[in-house]
């Protein structure tokens, strides 16, 4: 039994990212949310959506991140519907 190709397994990996990505983001999310929540007692506070040490703006980021990845893999699954 050989091992599969360097190849196929970056092929393997791309195939999947952007959904892979999208569902990352919303973990992260989550958790972020949760975290803030114990820690701070609040969930959001708009005024540290600016602030890059703040658990606001990376859940801002992770939400940019899942919306971007979740669009472009629904658009190669309607690709890949089109060319079957």
């Amino acid at each position: 039994m050989s091992l599969p190709s360097r190849e196929w397994i970056i092929e393997q990996i791309k195939k999947n990212l952007p959904k892979r990505l999208s569902w990352l983001s919303v973990w992260a999310i989550v958790g972020l949310l949760i975290d803030e929540y114990a820690k701070e007692g609040y969930i959001l506070n708009p005024a540290d959506l600016t602030n890059p040490f703040a658990h606001e703006f990376w859940i801002a980021v992770l939400a940019i991140i899942g919306v971007v990845s979740a669009y472009i893999s629904k658009k190669r699954e309607a690709e890949d519907e089109g060319r079957s």
